[in-house]
């Protein structure tokens, strides 16, 4: 298996990265922050997890 945009995996990584940070700052303010900070998770790691979708359907 070689990597597919291999250079596109730093970036959904500091996506990820910047979303856990900011999930965890909106959890702290209270009901609404802890649905906001689901879908921050969500969309932020949306990018990474496209990246390895990738990686198996260009075979």
């Amino acid at each position: 298996m070689h990597l597919v945009m291999p250079w596109f995996l730093p970036l959904a990584s500091f996506a990820a990265w910047l979303g856990v940070r900011a999930a965890h700052d909106l959890r702290i303010e209270g009901e609404t922050g802890r649905r906001n900070a689901w879908w921050m998770l969500v969309l932020m790691f949306l990018p990474l997890f496209f990246w390895l979708i990738a990686q198996f359907i260009s075979d």
